[in-house]
């Protein structure tokens, strides 16, 4: 502000200062030379004017230009705080906004992508990364196989044991699954007391027996607040047909089978080929 004020007296002021000193210069005074002298005093005065306003305003266009770059192509802007005045302090503050609205943004996204109970990834980012997935397997032609499961008689927990009781049991598998499936394996909560596993690199067999483990480890599971009631789960597994199959058909055929072996007995793994070894009684209620 003060800068700007200066700029302007001064641009202001050059006619005056000229006339003055061409009074003072003792020289004689004629109206041509009074007129010539405001002419080009006043153009110079302008001229200066418009140096020092560019100067000043150079920020401005910086931040201008920045911000649509952000509002049309996500670009963060490097904005580099120039001087200490209003405007350096205008390019801080916007600097503080865009960080603050990116902060917020991921916090968004990782809500539309993420189970707040249990951490883990919802049907939505199952989806998106299992695409990519999919499209490597087909590329590198390496098998593809998912897991679906479903926890037994999740409706009586909750009604015997409260719906607080039925938050930890969830937490608990998902950690278990999180534990049991190897880092590379993109586990989601569909919903629900449903949970999804897809396996890159895996075939049928292999899926099999990794389903068997997590079905072992959830039926060990013990909870406090259960009171000596144990949680199973059942199990649909499949292995994918990556030259026709997409994400959903892949869900769709694995979650027929989580219905055979509901069916079945519960706490179960079934597949096309599922096996006497795998296939458990129902633990009672």
């Amino acid at each position: 502000m003060a800068q700007a004020f200066a700029g302007c007296f001064v641009a202001t002021h050059i006619p005056i200062i000229s006339i003055a000193a061409y009074v003072a210069s003792g020289a004689a005074i004629s109206a041509q030379a009074v007129l010539l002298i405001i002419l080009l005093a006043t153009i110079a005065g302008t001229a200066f004017a418009f140096v020092v306003m560019r100067h000043l305003l150079l920020p401005v266009g910086d931040l201008a230009r920045g911000l649509k770059s952000y509002r049309l192509e996500s670009h963060i802007p490097r904005l580099v705080k120039q001087r200490d005045d209003d405007l350096g302090r205008l390019t801080d503050e916007v600097r503080a906004l865009i960080n603050s609205l990116e902060e917020k943004l991921s916090r968004l996204k990782r809500q539309a992508f993420s189970d707040t109970l249990t951490g883990l990834g919802n049907r939505r980012w199952l989806a998106e990364v299992v695409s990519s997935e999919i499209a490597r397997s087909r590329r590198e032609q390496k098998p593809l196989s998912v897991i679906v499961l479903d926890i037994d008689h999740f409706k009586r927990i909750n009604d015997a044991f409260g719906h607080d009781t039925g938050d930890e049991v969830l937490v608990a598998i998902a950690e278990t699954a999180k534990r049991v499936l190897r880092p590379y394996d993109l586990v989601a909560r569909l919903g629900g007391e449903e949970f999804c596993a897809f396996l890159p690199g895996t075939n049928l067999k292999e899926a099999m027996l990794i389903a068997e483990r997590l079905r072992e480890a959830i039926a060990a599971l013990q909870i406090e607040t259960l009171r000596g009631r144990h949680v199973t789960a059942s199990f649909g597994v499949h292995e994918g047909n990556i030259a026709r199959e997409h994400f959903k058909d892949m869900l769709r055929i694995a979650d027929d089978y989580l219905y055979q072996a509901k069916g079945g007995g519960r706490n179960q793994v079934q597949t096309i080929e599922a096996q006497p070894a795998v296939m458990q009684t129902a633990a009672p209620d």
